[in-house]
Formats: structure tokens, C-alpha cells, sequence
């Protein structure tokens, strides 16, 4: 080869500019070949382009599918949601022994009725105790008791003894000096018996004492009543996670409760979309007969929840999202108030608020 010669073949044309040139008779005359006309040519040379776009649109997928996403999420917005009855979730707030569970699952519980009772002995023990000393009356010696009595003897005497001269004065057969005399003798008797009394009772340090048991008294009956966990209202048992004998600890679990509130629905925002999470933004949700109904957020979102298993997709971009509480402008049907119902919620769109 000497230099940058010439390559030419049927089919194309290369020059030493290395440009590409189809002027072959099969470009110009597609369904003849060799002088003999073929008669599948034209299907032939639809297939090679069809496997060419083909090949093209699997290249292209990824690309497509990112600007598809972006653009998604201008022409729609939706999040996973769905209808829930709100649960109260019980609690020990005491260790103890679970010793009564009277309630079954699905069993519906009356006001005031018992749910769970917890033994802590250790508890009742230093109850009894505190109880006794506070039970415990003073000893008092025979001694004092005789003083005492001979000094109540001397002024219900000195008593009568002034009640007497009153008459005899009134009747002048007695003075008003001796009348005195017995008032004096009186009051001196009152005074005495105070001051004894006054010695029974507890000095300061044991009054002090006292209205500490007592408060400590008081404290330990909240702790034990504590123990024994009643109803507020009528509801019913949804699960329970403990079983007789089981030592709980304070904030242990115990069961979760259903009552007569009304339902709620839950929205699972993706956190990218905070914007859309506050009071009064509008939003429709999606029921599964395909109807639509109105519905607003009723709070600012509080938590960031892990989206259930069941309402995952795969093609989730995150399995946590803000928990929202919405409500809907209208009534929930009572055909769809039930628990764990699943929604699609859709929200307007960044051109849609634009326009807003």
C-alpha cells in the first residue's frame, strides 16, 4: 500500500478522508439483488429496522426512565395512605408480676372494668410497713395515767366547788372574795392539765416524723393502685402481649386497646415533599371502587414513620416517610371505615400550585 489509497466495495465507498458514501445499487434499488428481484426484501429491511430500534430503546431505557421520573413528578404526585381506627396502647407504670388477666383478645370491656393486675411485693411489704409504724399508738404508763386522772379529778372538783359558791353568794351566805378564791383554785387546776397534756404530745421532730410516713403512706397507695389497670371507657381488646406470670417493667407494653373514636386516614409523604405537610393543604384520595373525595391535613406531621410492608412498591425510594392525619371534607362512608383499608393519596403538583 503506498499512501492513503482508495478502498471501494459494493456496498460502500472509503476515502483517504475516511468518509462513508451508500451509493450501491442495493441503496438505490433495495429489492433487486444481482440483476434478480427479491420479493421478501421490503419485510427483510422492516425487521433490521425494527431490531435497530429495538436495540436503541433498551440503550436509551435508563435515560428515559430518569427524565420520566423528573417529569412525573409534574404531571403527578402520589403517596401511599390508608384508613385506620386509632389504637391506646397500655403500659406498666410499676414493675411487678402479672398475676389477673381477665380479657381475651377481641373481648369488648366495660368502663371501670379490670384489664390487667400486677403484684409487686416488694412494693406491698414496704407499704405495710410504713402503715404500721403510723398504726402504732404510744405507751402510756400506768403512772401517767393515774396523774392524769387525780389531776382531772381536782378540776372537775375545784368546778363544782365554784358552781356551789355562785348559789351561796346569790343566796348571801357566802362572800364574792371566797367566790374568787374558788375561780383562782379553778383556773390553776385548768392550767395544770393542760401543761400535763401538753407533755404527752409528740415534740416537733416526731410530728415532723409522723407527716412523713404519712406522705410516704400516700404515695406508696398511688404506686399500688397503679398495679390494678381499669378501663377510662368502653373498648376493645386488640392484641395482648403478656401472659400471666411474666414479670413486666415500668413502660412494658401490656396490650393495645380499640375504642369509639372515629378513623383516621394516614399519608405517607415522602420527606422530599415537606412543602405539602402543613394544616389546610388540599389533596384527594383514591378509594379502591376508583372514586376520589377531597380531603385535607389536619396537623403539622409529628413523626417520620416506616412505610408498612404491604404498601410497599418496588420501586419505593424510601421506606420512611412524614406520617400525616388528613380528613376528608365529607363523611368517611361507613363501607370503607375499616381498619388498615389501603388509599392512594395524590397531591397537586408543583405546576398545578404554580398555577394555585
Amino acid at each position: 500500500m503506498a499512501g492513503l489509497g482508495t478502498l471501494s466495495s459494493p456496498g460502500y465507498r472509503e476515502t483517504a478522508a475516511m468518509k462513508v458514501r451508500f451509493t450501491s445499487d442495493k441503496e438505490r434499488q433495495p429489492t433487486v439483488d444481482k440483476g434478480i428481484k427479491v420479493i421478501y426484501a421490503p419485510g427483510k429491511r422492516l425487521a433490521f429496522r425494527l431490531r435497530w430500534y429495538l436495540i436503541l430503546l433498551l440503550v436509551a431505557s435508563p435515560v428515559l426512565w430518569f427524565v420520566g421520573n423528573i417529569l412525573s413528578t409534574w404531571i403527578v404526585l402520589d403517596a401511599p395512605a390508608r384508613v385506620v381506627q386509632p389504637l391506646t396502647e397500655v403500659r406498666a407504670l410499676e414493675s411487678g408480676v402479672v398475676v389477673d388477666l381477665p380479657v381475651e383478645v377481641g373481648a369488648s370491656v366495660a368502663a371501670g372494668e379490670l384489664l390487667i393486675a400486677l403484684e409487686n411485693s416488694a412494693l406491698s411489704a414496704q407499704y405495710q410497713a410504713v402503715s404500721d409504724t403510723l398504726n402504732m399508738n404510744p405507751v402510756v404508763s400506768s403512772g401517767v395515767q393515774a396523774q392524769q386522772q387525780i389531776l382531772q379529778q381536782q378540776l372537775d372538783a375545784a368546778r363544782l366547788h365554784r358552781q356551789e359558791l355562785q348559789r351561796l353568794v346569790r343566796l348571801g351566805a357566802a362572800t364574792r372574795a371566797e367566790l374568787t378564791q374558788s375561780q383562782e383554785l379553778l383556773g390553776r387546776h385548768q392550767v395544770a392539765l393542760i401543761n400535763f397534756e401538753r407533755n404527752l404530745e409528740p415534740s416537733s421532730e416526731q410530728q415532723l416524723y409522723l407527716q412523713r410516713n404519712q406522705g410516704e403512706l400516700q404515695a406508696l397507695s398511688e404506686r399500688l393502685e397503679r398495679l390494678q389497670i381499669r378501663t377510662q371507657g368502653d373498648v376493645l381488646v386488640r392484641s395482648i402481649t403478656v401472659t400471666e406470670g411474666e414479670v413486666v417493667a415500668p413502660g412494658t407494653a401490656l396490650m393495645q386497646l380499640q375504642s369509639d373514636q372515629p378513623f383516621q386516614v394516614q399519608v405517607f409523604l415522602d420527606a422530599q415533599q415537606r412543602e405539602l405537610a402543613y394544616p389546610g393543604q388540599r389533596l384527594k384520595l383514591r378509594f379502591p371502587d376508583g372514586s376520589w373525595r377531597d380531603a385535607v391535613v389536619s396537623a403539622e406531621p409529628s413523626l417520620v414513620a416506616r412505610l408498612p410492608v404491604e404498601m410497599r412498591s418496588p420501586f419505593t425510594a424510601s421506606e420512611l416517610g412524614l406520617l400525616l392525619i388528613v380528613e376528608t371534607l365529607e363523611p368517611l362512608p361507613k363501607a370503607w371505615q375499616l381498619d388498615n383499608l389501603p388509599l392512594q393519596a395524590r397531591f397537586p403538583n408543583r405546576l398545578q400550585r404554580w398555577l394555585q
